[in-house]
Order: structure tokens, then C-alpha cells, then sequence
């Protein structure tokens, strides 16, 4: 298994290590809301991660599995 998956399943990912999962998964930042930022991929919700902070907050991991999980990448 990855190293960068179980980072994210253990919640010690940090946000560099998760947009470039994000970015091997194939999804795609784009601009979000103010300071937010929507990885998509077709066919899976869509994430938004925060990008003003250096840290991924627990919800924001918690959602990536979730969508990651119903895609069928975990």
C-alpha cells in the first residue's frame, strides 16, 4: 500500500502528501470559493480542501476517504 494511503487512513497525512495522492488518483484542483480549493474527477464528488492553512483539518481527511472509498480507489 501507498505510504501516502495509509498517511490518510491514520490522519497523518500532511497537504502536500495529499494533493499529490489526490493529483495520482487523477483528480484536478481548481479555484474554489475565496480560500478554498475543489479537487474533481469525473464520476466522484467533489472535495474541497481548505488553502489557507498548512494542515488538513480531520474533517477534510475524513471526507477525502469517504469520497475515495465510494469511488472505489480505497
Amino acid at each position: 500500500m501507498d505510504k501516502r494511503v495509509e498517511k490518510l487512513l491514520n490522519q497523518t497525512i500532511s497537504k502536500k502528501e495529499l494533493e499529490a495522492l489526490l493529483n495520482n488518483f487523477g483528480f484536478r484542483c481548481r479555484s474554489g470559493k475565496g480560500s478554498h480549493m475543489k479537487w474533481i474527477k469525473k464520476g466522484c464528488d467533489v472535495i474541497i480542501i481548505a488553502s489557507h492553512s498548512k494542515e488538513v483539518k480531520p474533517y477534510q481527511i475524513k471526507q477525502v476517504i469517504q469520497v475515495l472509498r465510494k469511488g472505489g480507489f480505497l
